[in-house]
């Protein structure tokens, strides 16, 4: 909901007031998940939402990887991008010193995930199984 000044605000929000605009929560779908197969955290899963999904150590991380590998990034290490129109999940490498690769071949741009695929980041490998 948005609110605008001098008008009532609305009786019930679900979020936190920014610059008089107040937020929502963000919903998205559930599409998938990955799960940690090797590396620190293995047998780990984290949720993979619609949308845009930064992935790296830091709790800022939409996906969270902070296992105990110190070779992936703090900050989008990767970005996965769900197209809800085609139901495709994509990759791609956020440009850090250690390559993100896909089945053992390094993502040099946007790639297509599939049920299966094996996603390399740092010292850690993760199944991406969808819903």
């Amino acid at each position: 909901t948005i609110h605008v000044p001098g008008q009532p605000k609305p009786e019930k929000g679900t979020g936190e007031a920014i610059g008089g605009i107040e937020t929502q929560p963000l919903q998205a779908a559930v599409i998938g998940a990955l799960t940690i197969i090797d590396g620190p955290g293995t047998g780990q899963s984290k949720v993979v939402y619609g949308g845009t999904s930064q992935i790296g150590r830091g709790v800022d991380s939409r996906i969270q990887l902070d296992f105990g590998d110190n070779t992936i990034s703090r900050i989008q290490h990767a970005v996965l991008v769900y197209d809800d129109k085609h139901k495709a999940l994509w990759i791609y490498d956020g440009g850090k010193p250690n390559p993100v690769t896909v089945n053992g071949e390094r993502v040099l741009e946007y790639r297509q995930i599939h049920d299966g695929d094996l996603i390399k980041i740092g010292l850690t490998t993760l199944r991406f199984s969808p819903l």
